[in-house]
């Protein structure tokens, strides 16, 4: 059975972000990378371990539907997880799954120090089913900059 988490606007940077108006041709997203995907890995499985849980990997598809959700928020200029479950099924993801959303973060660990301040972020990045991640941003030239996708799955 497929169990899907969904998450809450993290309140940290993230407030009033819903109430955006429509984008303007500045508002084009600048880049995205899933280069800190191995840092968020590391980070997050320190965290996890610590807590008593497994380690977490980085996977190629979960990154591939990181960086689709951190173009679309940063394109948008607002968090959304959108269909998330459509999204997986697109992606070939299965299983236990969850994403996390930022925006305003410079870094990865600043993003994640974010989530690991957020209840329901916090209940993602230690979800005991979680074994791989995927993660990504992207820079938009809009309110935010700098958006955060993180996807846990099995």
């Amino acid at each position: 059975m497929r169990a899907l988490t969904f998450c809450a606007l993290i309140a940290l940077g993230v407030a009033g972000c819903a109430g955006d108006s429509a984008l303007t041709p500045k508002d084009a997203v600048l880049a995205s990378s899933t280069g800190d995907a191995a840092a968020a890995a590391r980070l997050i499985s320190a965290y996890r371990v610590s807590m008593g849980l497994n380690p977490v990997t980085v996977d190629p598809k979960l990154n591939q539907a990181a960086e689709h959700q951190a173009r679309a928020v940063a394109a948008a200029g607002r968090l959304s997880h959108g269909s998330f479950a459509k999204r997986m099924d697109e992606y070939g993801i299965a299983g236990y799954s969850a994403e996390n959303l930022s925006a305003g973060s410079d870094t990865v660990d600043g993003a994640i120090s974010r989530w690991k301040a957020s209840p329901g972020h916090n209940s993602n990045l230690l979800m005991p089913q979680a074994r791989k991640i995927g993660l990504a941003r992207a820079d938009a030239n809009n309110r935010y900059g700098r958006y955060w996708a993180l996807v846990l799955g099995q």
